[in-house]
C-alpha cells in the first residue's frame, strides 16, 4: 500500500514538473517579444501604427508626461476599394486620422503631431519612410518608439537595423495592449499573435535585410 502511494505520488510530481517545465518554456516565447526600456526624455515619440487605440494612447500618455515635445506617425496601407471611394467623393477615415483625432481631443497640440504623407505596408518600410523622410533630415538623436506589447522586440530590432544603431531608441510597448506573455497560449487572438511575430522575425533576418535600404 505503502509503495502504491508512493509509486502515485512519485507520478503526479513528474506531471506537475512536466506542467510546470511546460508553463516555463511557453512564457519565455511569450516574454521573449517584449522589451520595455526606462523611460526618459527624447527627441520624438514615433507612433508605429496597426492598432488604434491602444498604441495611440500609450503614445499620448508619454507625450503628456513631459518626455518628448512631438508624436510621429505615417500613413498605413492603402484600403482595398480606398480609390473607388475617393472617385465617389467620400474620403475614408485611416488608422493615422484616428490617432491623430485622438490625440487633438486629449489635448496635443496639432502642432506636435507629424504625420509622414507616405504609405507603408510593414514595419520594415514604415522605420525607413520615418528615418529618412523624418529623423535624418531633422537631426534626431533619440526617440521613444511605442508599438503594442507583442510587437516591442521586433520593432527595436527593425528600428536598430534601419538606423545602424546611430539614434537612440527608447522601447516602450502600450499598457493599453492585454497581450499576456504568460498565457499567451490559451487565447486564440493571442496565439495568433505571437505566431505571426514569430514568422514576421524571421522574414526580417530572411529577407529584409538583404534588400537595399537608407
Amino acid at each position: 500500500m505503502r509503495l502504491k502511494i508512493l509509486l502515485i505520488t512519485t507520478l503526479a510530481l513528474m506531471v506537475l514538473g512536466v506542467v510546470n517545465f511546460r508553463g516555463t518554456i511557453l512564457e519565455s516565447v511569450g516574454q521573449y517579444l517584449i522589451t520595455e526600456d526606462p523611460l526618459e526624455k527624447a527627441d520624438a515619440i514615433i507612433l508605429l501604427g496597426g492598432s488604434v487605440p491602444d498604441r495611440t494612447l500609450e503614445a499620448i500618455d508619454i507625450y503628456k508626461g513631459g518626455y518628448a515635445p512631438l508624436i510621429v506617425f505615417t500613413m498605413g496601407p492603402k484600403p482595398e476599394g480606398y480609390d473607388e471611394l475617393i472617385s465617389l467623393g467620400i474620403k475614408l477615415p485611416e488608422g493615422h486620422d484616428f490617432s491623430k483625432l485622438i490625440a487633438i481631443k486629449l489635448g496635443v497640440p496639432e502642432s506636435d503631431l507629424v504625420t509622414i504623407e507616405k504609405r507603408a505596408d510593414s514595419t520594415y518600410s514604415e522605420l525607413q519612410i520615418i528615418y529618412n523622410d523624418f529623423l535624418k533630415k531633422n537631426n534626431i538623436k533619440s526617440v521613444i518608439l511605442v508599438t503594442s506589447k507583442y510587437h516591442t522586440t521586433r520593432a527595436k530590432i527593425i528600428f536598430e537595423d534601419v538606423t545602424n544603431g546611430e539614434i537612440k531608441v527608447i522601447t516602450r510597448p502600450s499598457k493599453y495592449d492585454s497581450f499576456d506573455p504568460k498565457r499567451w497560449w490559451a487565447e486564440r487572438n493571442y496565439r495568433r499573435q505571437t505566431v505571426f511575430e514569430y514568422q514576421k522575425l524571421l522574414h526580417h533576418y530572411l529577407f529584409d535585410l538583404g534588400t537595399e535600404s537608407n
